[in-house]
């Protein structure tokens, strides 16, 4: 399952489809005020991955992150920006997994989700103990969940 806020409907109606095509169950939030009244609610689902937009109405994108993490410190958040600038990578990285550029690279977006559940699924299976210490996605970056116990997550 992943989560996806934007409050541009056609956008987070094309993430849905990228995800939905390539087998994952998705759930839509117009808005990270939307997001964290479900995020606080009894009906809640972890999901395998939260994608969220930078900016939006309301609580931004990296606000929305740190309220996430107070509650699931090792969920996987994808932040995505149609303004992606060397100052936005750097402060996204120290809050999420990955960032992704507006439009979307097709191939890039198909190669971060496959890398996500791969990540997930050899963690819930205890295939592995530990989290691998570089992102596949971009060597650049350090994996946020490195050496962490799989019991942790």
């Amino acid at each position: 399952m992943f989560h996806i806020i934007d409050d541009e409907a056609m956008l987070r109606e094309l993430a849905e489809s990228i995800l939905v095509d390539h087998g994952c169950d998705v759930l839509c939030f117009e808005s990270g005020n939307q997001y964290l009244e479900y995020l606080k609610s009894p009906e809640f689902a972890k999901p395998i991955a939260v994608l969220s937009d930078a900016t939006m109405p309301g609580i931004n994108g990296y606000d929305l992150a740190l309220k996430i993490r107070e509650c699931l410190p090792f969920q996987k958040i994808i932040l995505v920006t149609g303004n992606a600038d060397l100052e936005h990578h750097k402060k996204a990285a120290k809050q999420v997994c990955y960032t992704l550029d507006k439009p979307y690279n097709f191939e890039k977006f198909i190669t971060m989700i496959d890398t996500i559940v791969a990540c997930h699924q050899a963690h819930t299976s205890n295939e592995h103990s530990d989290y691998p210490s570089k992102c596949n996605i971009d060597p650049s970056l350090n994996c946020i969940f490195a050496h962490q116990s799989v019991n942790q997550h």
